[in-house]
């Protein structure tokens, strides 16, 4: 038989990593909600929010 997964509860972990990536400009780590592309540029940068305003 093959072996149930464990829940969260048994596990030990009750909160989940968060994945933060590094903006290309002010090279900060930030949350991936924090990040936006910007197109103008080949290739695409991706950069956080606060340097996308920066570069409109």
């Amino acid at each position: 038989m093959a072996a149930k997964a464990k829940s969260k509860g048994e596990t030990g972990k009750s909160e989940t990593m968060e994945i933060k990536f590094k903006c290309r400009l002010c090279e900060k780590n930030k949350p991936l909600e924090d990040m936006r592309t910007v197109t103008r540029f080949s290739p695409v940068l991706v950069v956080c929010k606060d340097c996308a305003k920066i570069q409109r």
